[in-house]
């Protein structure tokens, strides 16, 4: 099954972008999927300033898994997705 496969995927990925596009500072926060991979998404962050990005990077460690943990297990069952940063 491909990412966007499962009809709950992007139920599962709207929770989780609603959480985030709440936080202060957010601009943008968005998934592509690839046409030539369909197992490849890349998720799109903007932020107002690097100081709102790093505030939110401290609370994804605090901050309940469950709907990031929903989201894995529908694009990726039983695996780990490689996860790559990209800075401008």
């Amino acid at each position: 099954m491909h990412a966007g496969g499962d009809r709950h995927f992007g139920t599962a990925f709207r929770v989780v972008q609603q959480t985030v596009l709440a936080e202060d500072g957010c601009e943008q926060y968005e998934l592509f999927q690839s046409l030539d991979d369909p197992d490849t998404m890349v998720l799109l962050e903007r932020w107002a300033t690097q100081e709102l990005l790093e505030q939110h990077m401290a609370a994804e460690q605090t901050r309940d898994p469950a709907p990031l943990q929903s989201l894995i297990a529908l694009w990726a069952p039983g695996t780990t997705p490689t996860i790559e940063r990209s800075e401008t």
